[in-house]
């Protein structure tokens, strides 16, 4: 393990382990990968909060695609951001570090949680969360080693907020041996990709109206539901710590949103996910009826 003290105060850890890769049925498969990253505040005790692992799943089938992601583990109390945090904080920023040959993805964030209460409430994730993102290969290339790396900053907060920066790394090789936390991994991923937003069920038709202070939402072709919240993908567009107040319709479901207060000029789309309970959120990008 190496460790760099930065010119801002907060120490960079590192820490290689192997990526082991199979050549089975002619297709390189990436069984498990894990580095550890901990980032450490240097003013007295403080401690950051959070550590970070890099780690890595094959796709399933014989796509051209392997899956990587940096799990953030927090302290009890502690959260980081969601891609819209809501009235404060900012969301995680990577920055991918892979040959030339190789594309990463967008981050999928999971669906995240309503944190906070009164006048300010944010969006994100406690104790631990996983933002995985596809990297793809040229069509037909071999995998014979794939160096992977990333360069993290995030805040995490509970009473006050910390920046933090930490830098991962990846190693690849090829070998028929399965690493020890393979299982584990693998199922890290399978847990995330379970709480991914889908996209709205075809069925539904989904529309907007607004009035000076309100977006009604009104969706059509829905069950009936007994729980709803909604997150916008967009910031300052509705009131994060305003009450949602939903009903069932005869054939789906009413949502009123009170805009923000920040909102100086009509929007064309309302964007954002609504969610239904755990495993059901859903995105929606829905015209405003102006």
């Amino acid at each position: 393990m190496t460790v760099r003290q930065l010119g801002n105060g907060i120490a960079r850890s590192t820490v290689k382990h192997g990526v082991r890769w199979s050549n089975k049925f002619g297709v390189a498969l990436l069984t498990a990968a894990c580095c550890t990253a901990s980032a450490l505040a240097q003013s007295g005790t403080l401690e950051q909060h959070a550590k970070l692992n890099l780690i890595a799943v094959p796709a399933s089938g014989n796509a051209p695609t392997m899956w990587v992601g940096v799990l953030f583990h927090l302290d009890p109390g502690w959260h980081v951001y969601w891609q819209n945090p809501g009235d404060s904080g900012t969301p995680p920023k990577i920055e991918w570090h892979v040959p030339s040959s190789y594309r990463v993805g967008t981050i999928r964030w999971p669906t995240p949680k309503r944190l906070g209460s009164g006048s300010v409430v944010d969006y994100g994730y406690e104790n631990q969360v996983l933002l995985m993102a596809p990297i793809e290969r040229a069509g037909g290339a071999v995998i014979a080693s794939l160096p992977l790396t990333a360069d993290v900053k995030y805040v995490v907060c509970r009473e006050i907020c910390i920046a933090g920066k930490a830098h991962v790394e990846l190693g690849a090789s090829v070998s028929g041996d399965p690493a020890p936390d393979a299982v584990q991994v693998q199922a890290l991923f399978q847990e995330t990709q379970a709480q991914l937003p889908k996209p709205a069920p075809a069925s539904w038709k989904i529309s907007v109206k607004q009035d000076e202070e309100h977006f009604a939402v009104t969706v059509t072709g829905a069950p009936a539901i007994k729980a709803l919240s909604f997150f916008p993908l967009d910031s300052d567009e509705i009131e994060n710590s305003a009450p949602q107040p939903f009903a069932s319709t005869q054939d789906g479901f009413g949502l009123t949103l009170r805009k923000s207060d920040q909102l100086v000029k009509p929007i064309s789309t309302l964007r954002g996910l609504i969610v239904l309970g755990p495993g059901r959120a859903y995105q929606i990008a829905a015209p405003v009826a102006q």
